[in-house]
């Protein structure tokens, strides 16, 4: 993938994910995950029919759909029946606050999330998913229910380059997320979080632990090798426009920011944990869509593996 401009969120960038997101498809395996999702079953199910009961044969049912086992049991023949799976349900939370605009080496947070959730909305547009999203912004959250991908990918698109709230709430950022996740997400969502999760706390793991118990959660923390461990000596920061220098850090210093640092870290690991969420980590220089691809499609967690 090139990167035209890696601190700048571009509807081409963005449109260019489309071609490469037909290459992945979601798997049809129901295993069960012993890592990442816990023990929910993977809700990247297959299109088709899902087993709901048996009942005794009757006159024109498929013979095929004989069940063997329990027509021994009880001497005479019984059917399985299937509903209709329903259609899955992918829902977005992208953060693109001032927190997210920065990067040492490669592209800037805000821009992986933006790409990350472009590429996976991509790719349930051509499962016929329907989707949904919150995107954060230092204004507001631009949010909206979940749809059909043909009616909502390309307001989706567009709010991922925008900064213009449709409706500014009092609670903001990842407080705000907890509060309206509950009233948008049908149950069997699969939600995706792409954030560094400044403001996380124990409140809103809470709350999100009462939502995430009929849903599923990858909560991938977007960070940068600069935000962990600070090198001695100056430091010249700059947003294209103005230049700001810190120096002077001492080894306590370095220390405190490392263990900041850490104890959000830790705190989403616990998190993940306790409520059976799925956790990715992606650092800003890597290979951050092909690493997220591999764990969703090819033999990762939502393929039902512990790889």
């Amino acid at each position: 993938m090139v990167l035209t401009d890696p601190a700048i969120i571009r509807m081409e960038d963005l449109r260019s994910l489309k071609e490469r997101a037909e290459l992945f498809q979601l798997p049809p395996s129901t295993k069960r995950s012993e890592t990442g999702f816990g023990s929910t079953v993977s809700p990247f199910k297959s299109r088709g029919l899902d087993f709901q009961e048996v009942r005794v044969y009757q006159p024109g049912d498929d013979i095929r759909q004989i069940d063997w086992h329990v027509t021994a049991k009880y001497g005479k023949p019984f059917t399985k029946l299937y509903t209709e799976e329903k259609e899955r349900t992918i829902f977005f939370v992208t953060d693109l606050r001032s927190s997210m605009k920065f990067a040492s080496h490669g592209e800037f947070k805000n821009v992986i999330a933006a790409k990350l959730t472009a590429f996976m909305a991509f790719v349930a547009e051509n499962q016929k998913d329907r989707i949904g999203y919150l995107v954060l912004t230092d204004e507001g959250i631009i949010s909206s229910g979940m749809t059909e991908t043909h009616g909502v990918l390309t307001p989706l698109l567009k709010a991922l380059t925008t900064t213009s709230p449709v409706a500014p709430l009092k609670e903001q950022g990842m407080q705000g997320v907890s509060h309206l996740l509950g009233a948008l997400l049908p149950v069997g969502s699969i939600v995706f979080f792409f954030s560094d999760f400044v403001d996380w706390d124990e409140k809103i793991a809470a709350k999100l632990g009462r939502i995430g118990v009929k849903n599923t959660f990858l909560l991938c923390p977007i960070y940068d090798e600069l935000e962990v461990h600070l090198p001695d000596g100056a430091l010249a920061y700059s947003d294209g426009r103005e230049t700001v220098v810190l120096s002077g850090q001492t080894k306590s210093f370095q220390e405190k920011f490392y263990k900041q640092w850490m104890e959000r870290t830790e705190a989403l690991k616990n998190a993940s944990n306790r409520y059976g969420w799925g956790l990715l980590p992606l650092k800003t220089k890597s290979d951050y869509l092909n690493i997220f691809a591999r764990f969703c499609f090819q033999g990762g967690i939502l393929n039902g593996n512990a790889d």
